[in-house]
């Protein structure tokens, strides 16, 4: 011990004992010769002193003078060894005023320094690794490049990013100088961009693309481009999903195939809804509602355009019908976009479109029937294909089915139809749910001998859609135009 006060201290045997266990205290530091003697001498003077404890006062002036993030490596690492330190201390029973706090005051700031650290040591790693590019760009060396079967890029054996469809996802640690994100770009422009160029090829030589309902297009599990609003919702527009390495021609030559491939798939799989969309045909009741199939998707109810009904003659539906339009009961609507691809396909349009509806989805394909409390949106059901009866929905080509069925039994005009099997399988329900829903299409439901016979009772207050309400887009003044 340096102090020379303490060579008048008599040291019995308990304050040699005591002098012994502050000798033992670790020297995390191990760098600033005499320092940690400082500290065994300090710790020593108050445990030996009337108090027998260190200070609060003490340990905050210690602590305050560690608590500082600034610095390099070197000095964090500094820091951390003397709140070790400290930390030690405060952990000894009885040397320590309000020891419990301490103990967790030393702990919180080792954590944040060490997390200083992490960052410091990190940013090295990157200023060392993109050191090392930027050095032989400068030379104009030609550099190794390995693209692993997992996608990761190794540039020289540095570990540089992921490539992700066609974009490179450079590996960017957090305090990362704008020199070194350069350098790393630099790098990947010259050697990932040629590999970038060939998937481009490989794509539109297989075109092996999926469209998904989150309106992207993937290659390889990987998105290459997104669907953003066009001109209207059968012609989105596209958006690529590519790095910045590529170049213009490159990246224009994939839009251009995207643009091609989406088309034909949207010519193809809505087909009846292409048709109809450049009808040209000079008659405006077949005009008009041409117009209302298109602008709703393709499906209609029926009392909502009554009026254009009225007005078709025989060989003007004949027209339609050739489109692929069937008036039901119940609605009009293009009968082969009730298929599942068709669904999927027109409601993602209609969605990406109109930029709504985007926490909803068609329905379970292969149901007919379906009795849910939590369904709210009647709008996007009918866009599904599906019709609302109270909390149930019914597929509305198998509700013209149905229709059909319930005609046919009726053999006997005005008499009670009864319930058979072949009615509920088409729906595929119970029973009971089949009574629902014919109390809600108009049914007065009748048992007899342990028979279900039903007769259609029609409400008195139905009304009819105002002709004004349909006039509300071009057709509607078209309808009322003669053309010669």
């Amino acid at each position: 011990m340096r102090d020379k006060n303490l060579d008048n201290d008599e040291f019995d045997e308990k304050k040699l004992n005591l002098l012994w266990e502050c000798c033992q205290i670790p020297d995390f530091v191990k760098k600033t010769y005499g320092n940690h003697y400082q500290v065994i001498e300090s710790v020593f003077k108050y445990l030996n002193s009337e108090n027998g404890k260190i200070s609060n006062e003490y340990m905050r002036l210690q602590l305050l003078k560690l608590d500082k993030l600034d610095g390099n490596v070197d000095s964090l690492s500094n820091r951390i060894a003397n709140v070790r330190t400290w930390s030690y201390v405060s952990n000894k029973n009885n040397w320590i005023e309000n020891q419990n706090y301490w103990i967790e005051k030393t702990k919180l700031l080792e954590d944040k320094l060490s997390d200083r650290l992490h960052e410091e040591l990190t940013k090295t790693f990157i200023d060392k690794r993109a050191s090392v590019l930027a050095r032989g760009l400068k030379q104009d060396m030609e550099f190794e490049t390995k693209i692993l079967e997992n996608n990761e890029v190794l540039i020289d054996n540095q570990f540089i990013g992921k490539i992700k469809g066609l974009k490179l996802e450079l590996d960017l640690k957090k305090g990362a100088l704008e020199t070194d994100i350069k350098s790393l770009k630099k790098a990947a422009r010259q050697n990932v961009g040629p590999e970038l160029i060939k998937r481009i090829e490989r794509i539109i030589e297989t075109g092996l693309i999926e469209l998904k309902d989150d309106f992207k297009i993937y290659w390889q599990k990987s998105p290459i481009a997104k669907l953003i609003s066009g001109r209207d919702y059968l012609n989105p527009n596209i958006e690529l999903i590519a790095d910045d390495i590529l170049e213009h021609n490159q990246t224009q030559k994939l839009i251009n195939y995207l643009e091609k491939w989406l088309k034909n798939k949207i010519d193809t799989v809505l087909e009846s809804l292409v048709d109809l969309k450049n009808l040209k045909e000079k008659n405006s009741s077949i005009k008009a509602l041409a117009y209302q199939l298109y602008e709703n998707n393709g499906v209609l109810e029926r009392n909502k355009v009554a009026e254009y009904l009225k007005d078709l003659g025989q060989n003007e539906r004949k027209i339609l019908r050739d489109l692929g339009v069937k008036f039901g009961r119940y609605h009009v609507f293009l009968f082969k976009l009730i298929k599942p691809e068709a669904v999927s396909l027109r409601t993602l349009l209609w969605k990406n479109y109109y930029q709504k509806y985007f926490n909803l989805k068609p329905p379970t394909f292969g149901l007919n029937f379906l009795e849910d409390e939590k369904i709210k949106n009647r709008n996007f059901m009918l866009l599904c294909g599906f019709e609302k009866f109270d909390n149930i929905y019914v597929r509305i080509d198998i509700l013209e089915r149905l229709f059909v069925q319930i005609i046919n039994t009726n053999t006997e005009k005005e008499k009670e139809i009864k319930m058979n099997s072949d009615m509920l399988n088409l729906l595929g329900c119970s029973k009971n749910n089949f009574k629902k829903l014919l109390k809600n299409m108009g049914y007065k439901i009748f048992e007899k001998e342990n028979d279900i016979f039903f007769k259609y009772n029609p409400r008195k207050n139905f009304k009819k859609t105002e002709k004004k309400v349909i006039k509300e887009n071009p057709f509607g003044v078209l309808k009322n135009l003669n053309l010669g």
